[in-house]
């Protein structure tokens, strides 16, 4: 026997060994695992503990925050409701961001991932800052461009710059932040299904009316006229109704800055449970505006219709609602085709 090959049999057996050794004793040999970082610790600790956000893009910067009452509201939107489903899935969004890799560092390139500056010119980032009660910050970030990203920890991702700082990192998830502050308000103003709707009564500007109505929600709506009813046309009946069902609004005021000098006419909303929505339409410096209030009749009212008037009220007390011209049109449409 050789000793190059003696030589050769020793080296594989030791190999071996040390590869039975590995096999059986293998708890001392780890493997590393790194894990990503969570990207915002305290906020991913304390969510419930938000009570301020701040949004800066290049709009401006707009500040949203917990009132006495524990309801959000927007400051620069004379504390008008906030959507609490928005602040709090922005808030579960941030709290789940994982770090997964440094990108770049270079100022320069901050435009091709979307982490530069807010608020300089044409810029499409966005910086949040989400605070506790006592002014601790437990996030604060500038958030870029979203890419795909398919990890078990998520399907997308999203470039993120810490503030003051170079350095730019992909992190897991998106965030959904409205662009325009307006976006953020809770733009609900009237939520009526039209099956619920029992009389609706149309009040022009020269004291005349018109009004339809049906006695049960199953029955087709009739045009009380000097002549007796008129059954309605589908195509008129849905006009009038879901004018009304779901209405949201694209901006709000106090209503003490309106003027309310050329009102075209008022909608009275009566349901099947006793509610009762009274809405007035007009137009100001090219702005379509209504204003709501609401009350039970007492003889038809259950219970629950009180609750939610005085609920709507809230809603609708001290605010003009401006509303998109093609909604305004929609009420329009329902002066020209009353008879």
């Amino acid at each position: 026997m050789s000793r190059s090959f003696i030589c050769l049999l020793s080296v594989t057996i030791i190999l071996m060994a040390a590869a039975s050794h590995s096999i059986l004793f293998g708890n001392h040999f780890h493997k590393q695992v790194i894990q990503p970082k969570v990207a915002f610790p305290l906020l991913n600790s304390y969510p419930e503990t938000v009570s301020r956000v701040i949004y800066t893009n290049s709009l401006g910067e707009f500040t949203f925050y917990r009132n006495l009452e524990s309801q959000w509201v927007a400051e620069s939107k004379y504390d008008y409701p906030v959507s609490p489903k928005l602040i709090g899935r922005i808030t579960t969004q941030l709290a789940d961001m994982k770090l997964i890799e440094k990108k770049t560092s270079l100022a320069e390139r901050y435009p091709q991932i979307g982490v530069e500056e807010p608020k300089s010119k044409n810029a499409n980032s966005a910086a949040i800052r989400l605070e506790n009660l006592m002014g601790e910050v437990l996030a604060e970030t500038i958030l870029g461009a979203q890419t795909q990203y398919k990890t078990a920890l998520s399907n997308k991702g999203t470039f993120i710059r810490f503030v003051n700082q170079v350095q730019t990192w992909l992190a897991s998830g998106t965030v959904d932040l409205p662009y325009n502050p307006t976006n953020w308000l809770d733009r609900r103003v009237i939520n009526i299904e039209p099956e619920a709707i029992k009389k609706m009564m149309l009040l022009r500007s020269d004291s005349s009316s018109f009004i339809i109505a049906r006695d049960n929600p199953n029955e087709k709506f009739s045009a009380l006229t000097s002549r007796g009813p008129i059954e309605l046309q589908e195509e008129l009946e849905k006009t009038f109704t879901s004018s009304v069902s779901k209405l949201t609004f694209d901006d709000v005021f106090p209503r003490k800055e309106a003027v309310d000098s050329s009102i075209k006419f008022k909608i009275v909303v009566l349901t099947f449970s006793g509610l009762e929505i009274n809405l007035k339409l007009w137009k100001s410096d090219n702005v379509w505006l209504v204003s709501l209030t609401s009350k039970v009749e007492q003889v038809a009212a259950d219970g629950n219709s009180k609750i939610r008037s005085d609920n709507l009220n809230k809603r609708f007390r001290g605010w003009n609602f401006q509303i998109a011209k093609w909604k305004a049109e929609k009420f329009l449409t329902m002066l020209h085709a009353a008879p």
